[in-house]
């Protein structure tokens, strides 16, 4: 049984990189970039299944910062840098 812990999450041809580069420069909508994630998510996943990957990881994508997301995730973002609420 094969298995992975991650893998790359930006695309064979980098879709994501262009994808986020073109969202920020105000070209494209957050629609647009979510429909991206999403295709390559899909893409991902089987391209590992038709590989013969037996547990396929899920959770292992981020836009940009896997490791900023985490630390989000598990509330670890130092108070100096808390996205204020106001």
């Amino acid at each position: 049984m094969a298995h992975l812990v991650g893998y790359p999450r930006m695309g064979p041809k980098r879709e994501l990189k262009f994808s986020l580069e073109s969202f920020w420069d105000g070209k494209s909508t957050a629609e647009d970039l979510k429909k991206v994630a999403k295709d390559l998510r899909a893409f991902i996943w089987n391209q590992q299944k038709d590989a013969g990957v037996f547990w396929i990881p899920s959770n292992t994508f981020s836009y940009y910062d896997h490791v900023l997301d985490t630390t989000a995730m598990v509330g670890a973002v130092p108070g100096r840098f808390a996205i204020s609420e106001n």
